[in-house]
């Protein structure tokens, strides 16, 4: 009978289970939640090996702010939030990541940045990439909840990344976020940062990027003011400072303005027309446009 299986009466060995690993004495758990939000945050962890804190695994890089935050935590209450928010208003998270002229004897004299003394670079993963994308086109579907999208069903919609189903025998992982290391359901510890090809083949041929790159075109094209033009108007610079928020550092716009190109317009300031059969120009002003993007997404 399910009763024997189940008793009405808990022994308490869970319980009890649950009360050594969180006791103050053995601090273990609260060592490896704060590497693993830190490596979140800081793009590198104390501990290397976050799936290893034995004795085989590698040593932490900084013993002492380790066990302080792990104390933190732990007085805390355990929460998550005002662990986060400790991190995020630290001087350290707010440091920049810049490896510049001024900074040139920091990193001869630290390149790892052991001591902190710059923000590690970070990549974007790989959903952030792809809702970015629908974000800066106005395609992103902000609708909250609802179910999980399969594979094939994730590759027709614009909703966030977040609904991906990634149970392992589920796989919902789209092409386009397998390039950029997204989440792998069966190993929840790092995710590698790799550097390949095929990932500026995706931002620049993919379907998703070129209608975002489309999308995000034709709406700095609707800002523009009347009787604007691409060497008058506000296209190359608008587009720089949307997609790469920041205004545009020296040459960048005088590259953007020669690709659009007088050669853009017509004569009489018409767009030139479309090929007959259909397929974009290179004077195609709205194929330039998009294509203006395009290099900025991969940029």
């Amino acid at each position: 009978p399910l009763a024997k299986v189940n008793p009405a009466a808990s022994t308490g060995r869970r319980a009890a289970l649950a009360r050594w690993i969180t006791a103050r004495g053995t601090p273990l758990a609260a060592r490896v939640a704060v590497n693993h939000v830190w490596m979140r945050h800081f793009h590198e962890p104390l501990v290397q090996s976050v799936f290893d804190f034995g004795r085989a695994g590698a040593a932490p890089t900084h013993p002492q702010l380790l066990d302080w935050l792990a104390v933190e935590f732990m007085e805390g209450g355990w929460r998550m939030k005002a662990l986060h928010r400790l991190l995020v208003t630290s001087r350290a998270y707010r440091r920049t990541s810049d490896t510049g002229a001024e900074a040139a004897a920091a990193l001869d004299a630290d390149p790892a940045n052991r001591l902190l003394w710059r923000m590690h670079a970070g990549r974007m993963e790989a959903e952030v990439v792809r809702d970015a994308l629908l974000g800066l086109s106005g395609l992103l579907a902000r609708t909250v909840g609802g179910m999980e999208l399969e594979n094939g069903v994730a590759l027709t919609t614009h909703r966030r990344s977040l609904y991906y189903c990634t149970q392992p025998e589920s796989d919902g992982r789209s092409p386009f976020a397998a390039v950029f290391d997204c989440a792998d359901p069966c190993d929840g510890y790092r995710r590698p940062r790799t550097i390949i090809p095929q990932q500026a083949l995706a931002l620049s041929n993919s379907e998703l990027a070129h209608a975002a790159a489309a999308a995000q075109a034709a709406r700095i094209v609707a800002g523009e003011p009347p009787g604007g033009s691409e060497r008058t108007g506000p296209i190359g610079a608008a587009a720089i400072r949307q997609v790469l928020a920041r205004p545009p550092r020296a040459g960048e716009l005088e590259a953007c303005l020669e690709w659009l190109g007088p050669e853009c317009r017509g004569p009489s300031g018409v767009p030139a027309p479309a090929d007959p059969a259909g397929a974009p120009t290179p004077a195609d002003p709205t194929a330039r446009r998009a294509g203006l993007v395009r290099v900025l997404f991969n940029h």
